[in-house]
């Protein structure tokens, strides 16, 4: 009788253990900017994680207690710029074009902030639409292992008020990233109904020259595979694990294939 008091209590105890553990996983409720609605979201459990992601987590992470901006009725954690603020850059407007600026990429509300010589101490802020492109430059500590071009949706043939970063460029087809963030709920806060974080997401886009717009590509073998079907030979060239392993260089090894390639082939 002993014995099974023992086990039933063992038992008991890994239950306990195992509903503790998954109540721990994180699990972040994102508020729209387009809609203003709830989504709920979970964690990325594939191997790759994007390096702006990395790092904007990584701010959240070490903000301090009581430091937060306001935005509306919420007091919001963390930065809403792609990684952090204050990069060496270009940037290139319809009026001039200015090298070796120092940029932050505003990805809640697409404004674009800059210093100079002129305003070494407080940044002059670009609405979206005033602004053709800019770049950020390279930066090894932050992974950003080769410069960043943004173009502004309006010069990529859509009217939506995004600045879109150019992964690959080909003859005719060239692959694009968007970048945005939105207000989430804090997963640890159990007290401050106000309080909310940047939630960093990003989504993949292509353009072919000879038709207009943008269109965007889920990031699956399966997906690309029939997005490009008249490429026969994609399926041998593609992999389900490449996505898994870094699922933006595999979609640069799809651009750069078609890109080659004659459709049937």
């Amino acid at each position: 009788m002993n014995l099974m008091r023992k086990i039933s209590l063992i038992v008991c105890l890994i239950i306990v253990v195992f509903s503790y553990t998954e109540a721990q996983q994180p699990q972040v409720i994102s508020r729209s900017a387009n809609s203003g609605s709830m989504v709920s979201r979970s964690p990325d459990s594939r191997g790759w994680t994007d390096p702006a992601l990395n790092h904007n987590r990584l701010i959240q992470q070490q903000t301090g207690d009581g430091i937060y901006k306001l935005i509306g009725p919420y007091k919001v954690v963390g930065t809403q710029f792609l990684y952090g603020e204050h990069h060496k850059g270009d940037m290139f407007s319809p009026e001039a074009k200015a090298y070796n600026l120092f940029i932050s990429y505003n990805t809640f509300n697409q404004e674009v902030e800059f210093y100079s010589t002129a305003n070494p101490d407080k940044p002059l802020i670009k609405e979206p639409g005033e602004v053709d492109s800019f770049i950020i430059h390279q930066n090894i500590e932050l992974e950003i292992n080769t410069p960043l071009k943004f173009v502004y949706g309006t010069h990529l043939g859509t009217d939506d008020k995004y600045f879109y970063q150019e992964v690959y460029a080909g003859k005719q087809f060239s692959l694009y990233k968007r970048y945005k963030s939105e207000l989430g709920y804090v997963s640890t806060n159990y007290v401050q109904s106000e309080l909310r974080q940047f939630d960093l997401t990003y989504e993949y886009y292509y353009t072919d020259s000879r038709k207009k717009g943008l269109k965007k590509i889920k990031t699956n073998a399966s997906s690309v595979i029939k997005e490009f079907k008249d490429y026969s030979e994609l399926s041998d060239i593609v992999k389900p694990d490449d996505f898994d392993v870094n699922r933006e260089e595999a979609l640069r090894k799809v651009f750069e294939y078609i890109n080659k390639v004659p459709k049937g082939f």
